[in-house]
């Protein structure tokens, strides 16, 4: 029998991915956390064999640093990060970090079975990356270098900054804030920001800088 510890601020995900797995024969979830800084204490009581949690959550801890955590304290225990988030960069993070596998949470029932088994075999699983993420009403998609400007854009970073950061000119910064505008429909860079930092491109990066 697989036993897995579920990490994730959302309720509502966790009782429908203990729901997926309460039908499979071979797995079991010993226990569910809501705060990503309490895994480790219930890794240390529970001893799961696996720990499915989430990439972004509230708080100031990472599903990427407690993974790392994780890994450095219970080097037996499998790891796999997964995310409803379409950022690129959470594969390499999440490689960092010591992740046995990644799933992205659009995945079907089965999947999230069978990626549980493969890790606990010893396979890591690590999908495609998905698709460029969409913004705005009329789902404008952006370059990756319009992203870039955009993470530093939620980090509250000036155009000046930014463009020192990215060894580009000002200018430059202010012709792709023009474009990023264009594609997606939003009259100012504020309605962007805020809909770029809640898909979490402001996220994990914040928060090592507060640390």
């Amino acid at each position: 029998m697989i036993k897995i510890l579920l990490v994730d601020d959302q309720q509502i995900l966790l009782d429908g991915i203990a729901e997926i797995f309460s039908v499979q024969p071979d797995i079991e979830v010993v226990g569910t956390c809501t705060l990503s800084e309490l895994a480790e204490e219930a890794c240390w009581r529970l001893r799961p064999d696996l720990v499915l949690m989430d990439i972004c959550m509230e708080g100031r801890t990472s599903g990427i640093q407690i993974c790392e955590r994780l890994k450095k304290r219970f080097p037996r225990i499998r790891v796999v990060l997964m995310t409803g988030m379409q950022e690129i960069a959470f594969l390499d993070w999440a490689k960092a970090a010591g992740a046995d596998s990644f799933i992205y949470k659009e995945a079907s029932g089965e999947d999230f079975a069978a990626c549980i088994r493969k890790t606990m075999d010893g396979t890591h699983v690590y999908p495609a990356a998905l698709g460029a993420p969409s913004f705005g009403i009329i789902g404008g998609k952006l370059t990756e270098r319009e992203l870039e400007i955009l993470q530093l854009v939620c980090r509250n970073r000036s155009y000046e900054e930014i463009a020192q950061a990215l060894g580009i000119k000002k200018r430059t910064v202010h012709f792709h804030v023009s474009n990023m505008l264009e594609k997606t429909g939003y009259k100012s860079l504020i309605g962007l920001a805020v809909e770029a930092a809640e898909k979490g491109y402001a996220g994990i990066e914040a928060q090592a800088e507060e640390e």
